[in-house]
């Protein structure tokens, strides 16, 4: 539990870089790579590509040699299918792209982490180093915009890794005169603690690269890898490369790290939305509720009475940590003197992005204000008459009632011309599924504003 908590704190600090390799998911008995090539060898036009005669094969190098009249392209989109089909590889990445850490360092050549922020609208950079080119700059990573840096090549560019003529070439840049980018490379040196997960140290280039990323600093450096503790040449590696190895399967390990996030409330969200509605209409609010949570998306709830007198600069204080504001508009809500103190505060005064939706189009109705200002009279009269029962007595509460209903009274039509002038987007039974992605997009947007 110690070193998840050293983890968790140099997550925060920006000095924690995850090193990604594809043995995060478990094939079985076999490694990533050997899982591909056998598929590859029951592929009869995978024969007329590779040499598979034993001295060309090089599994345990994750390499193949391709035959003479070979095309590297056909290969190339081989793998891609692949890595395609690993349907595994999707909740762990999802997992990790919540966690904040600002340097990822993929090992990986697909797009699949790079699809799982977008999907998710995360904020990130992406960047690759090519086999022979002069790699690109790229922005600072930072846990608000992290990077993704594909070590090994990327599969959209046709720029993979895969004979040992490619990682010839990469290793002499890599070495040589085409370092990694300079913000990696301060990045690299400032970090205090490096996380290997599913990532194979049996091979010689990957102990070279070991040493390119961590330098010679005694640095926190943990493997989590399958089996990994029990190998005796991982223990060796471990001893030279001064690696702790983890005795946990990967996915294991990321679960314990991800619900510690959690538990210290530090996962990332693509925003954080307080939703303002009456109580009487929560079961229809519970759907939405639902659904943005499903997309990574903070819900702040006013599921304490807030209301009893309580002042509104408490309500601010509650939301002036949200990215938005969704008023939930029906008859309930425009009949609540609380939810309308709410909205029109949230308009007015608290300075926030606002997505108006509705549950009935009681808003658009003409009489509704007259209706509404009805309800106020009676409640006036009902005031009224308890304070000539109560004689002298303390009046406190019934003037606070008949302070809000004022308030009440005057902002109820404000807030109704302010909301026909917005868009709005229905709630409604039969269009609330249909419109929860236009309403995640709709957010989206706004926090780009």
């Amino acid at each position: 539990m110690e070193h998840l908590l050293d983890i968790v704190s140099d997550i925060r600090k920006e000095n924690c870089i995850l090193i990604l390799g594809p043995d995060i998911i478990d094939l079985g008995e076999k490694s990533f790579f050997e899982s591909m090539f056998d598929e590859f060898l029951s592929d009869v036009q995978s024969k007329n590509l590779i040499d598979v005669t034993p001295q060309y094969v090089f599994t345990n190098e994750d390499l193949v040699q391709l035959q003479p009249t070979a095309r590297e392209s056909i290969v190339l989109r081989m793998m891609e299918r692949f890595y395609q089909k690993q349907k595994a590889f999707d909740e762990p990445l999802t997992k990790i792209s919540r966690i904040p850490f600002h340097l990822i360092i993929s090992l990986l050549p697909d797009e699949r982490l790079q699809n799982i922020f977008k999907d998710q609208n995360l904020d990130f950079s992406y960047n690759h180093y090519p086999i022979e080119e002069k790699p690109k700059d790229v922005e600072k990573p930072s846990i608000k915009k992290p990077l993704i840096y594909n070590l090994l090549g990327d599969f959209s560019e046709s720029d993979v890794i895969i004979t040992f003529d490619h990682l010839f070439t990469f290793l002499s840049g890599i070495m040589g005169k085409r370092e990694l980018p300079q913000n990696i490379q301060e990045a690299l040196k400032k970090a205090r603690t490096f996380i290997f997960l599913g990532v194979h140290f049996e091979k010689w280039y990957v102990q070279l690269l070991l040493r390119i990323i961590t330098s010679k600093d005694k640095r926190e450096k943990y493997t989590i890898l399958k089996n990994g503790n029990t190998n005796d040449v991982c223990t060796f590696i471990a001893r030279r490369l001064e690696l702790d190895f983890l005795g946990e399967e990967p996915i294991n390990f990321l679960d314990e790290l991800y619900a510690e996030c959690k538990n210290q409330n530090i996962l990332k969200t693509t925003a954080k939305v307080f939703i303002s509605y009456s109580h009487k209409d929560k079961p229809e609010i519970q759907k939405l509720i639902t659904a943005l949570k499903q997309n990574n998306i903070e819900i702040v709830i006013d599921d304490i009475d807030m209301r009893g007198g309580q002042k509104i600069n408490d309500f601010i204080n509650v939301v002036k940590n949200v990215d938005v504001i969704i008023p939930v508009i029906s008859e309930n809500s425009l009949l609540s003197k609380w939810v309308i103190k709410e909205i029109y505060t949230s308009i007015f005064s608290a300075q926030k992005h606002i997505l108006p939706c509705y549950l009935d189009k009681s808003f658009e109705d003409k009489s509704f204000i007259d209706k509404a200002q009805q309800i106020v009279k009676n409640e006036i009269q009902d005031i009224l008459n308890k304070m000539k029962e109560r004689g002298n007595a303390n009046w406190d509460d019934l003037i606070n009632e008949r302070r809000e209903l004022d308030d009440y009274s005057s902002n109820l039509p404000l807030v109704l011309d302010e909301i026909k002038g917005r868009k709005c987007i229905s709630l409604t039974e039969t269009e609330i599924d249909k419109n929860i992605e236009l309403i995640v997009n709709e957010i989206a947007t706004l926090m780009k504003q």
